[in-house]
């Protein structure tokens, strides 16, 4: 997985769940409804994305995550997953109370060094094994938010 920031980690993930299981581009309008930002930071940060060949970006197409750019995603979209369910069912915190920010799973998960995140997840038992591998015809079987469903919308 490559090193990435928080907001780059954002947009890989956001990417990946509007692209996933399917053959189309995600659209420069599309993140930045999902992600709340203008237009023109999105198409800052596709640039970016794509110089670090963690996506290609063509104007007025849209853009799609390289493999190294889904393994990057799914990655930060299964360390979120981990550190969510044990907040969630093993400490019985409230992830609706939690507002974004250093508490919030993502973050955590972010956070967390490669041992750490194993550990976690072997304590957790969690199904997952380093990926989020969940298909699309499966996602609805994770939490709303896990997906970004509330965040994402298929237009």
């Amino acid at each position: 997985m490559s090193e990435v920031s928080d907001s780059v980690g954002r947009y890989l993930s956001t990417i990946h769940l509007l692209t996933a299981g399917s053959d189309r581009r995600a659209k420069t309008g599309q993140l930045a409804d999902a992600l709340d930002v203008s237009a023109a930071s999105v198409t800052e940060m596709l640039t970016t994305l794509e110089e670090r060949d963690l996506a290609t970006y063509e104007k007025y197409k849209g853009v799609e995550l390289t493999d190294e750019g889904e393994t990057t995603a799914r990655e930060l979209m299964w360390r979120h997953c981990v550190a969510e369910n044990f907040l969630e069912d093993d400490l019985g915190v409230d992830l609706d109370a939690i507002a974004d920010g250093e508490g919030d799973p993502q973050a955590i998960g972010n956070a967390l060094s490669e041992d750490a995140i194993q550990q976690l997840k072997t304590l957790i038992d969690h199904p997952c094994d380093g990926e989020c591998s969940a298909p699309q015809s499966e996602y609805d079987s994770c939490r709303d938010d896990v997906r970004g469903e509330d965040r994402v919308s298929e237009t």
